[in-house]
């Protein structure tokens, strides 16, 4: 997935990366596999980040890089849902693979999160054109 334009990065950490553009915070995950390892050390750095982005509307997970999730990155995508739904933000999933999107689907996370395959899918859940 292509990055918004104007974007400017605010940090990093083992398995995701940040960016700030405008108010959409871009969580960008790194690596092919979410378990439990690198579930737990995502979780603890977007608790960090959110923490500071008090602009941001809209979370966008980049997951272009993911290739797989055990249920424990299904469990983190679960808990960072209800980490923006108390701040009013929407969440994006973005770069999602059709192997994970059948897995999201199967699992019935599809009605929790908005779950882009396109880029076109994603300028429209972020209302870019």
């Amino acid at each position: 997935m292509s990055l918004p334009t104007g974007s400017e990065s605010s940090g990093t950490s083992l398995f995701v990366n940040f960016e700030e553009d405008v108010n959409v915070l871009i969580a960008r995950l790194v690596g092919p596999n979410i378990g439990q390892r690198e579930a737990e050390i995502i979780t603890e750095a977007m608790t960090k980040t959110l923490a500071h982005a008090v602009d941001a509307t809209v979370m966008h997970v980049d997951m272009t890089e993911v290739t797989f999730m055990n249920s424990m990155g299904i469990g983190m995508l679960v808990d960072l849902r209800g980490k923006t739904s108390s701040r009013k933000m929407k969440l994006i999933l973005g770069g999602v693979k059709p192997e994970l999107e059948q897995l999201l689907k199967m699992v019935r996370l599809d009605k929790l999160f908005k779950i882009c395959t396109t880029d076109a899918e994603l300028a429209k859940a972020l209302k870019r054109r």
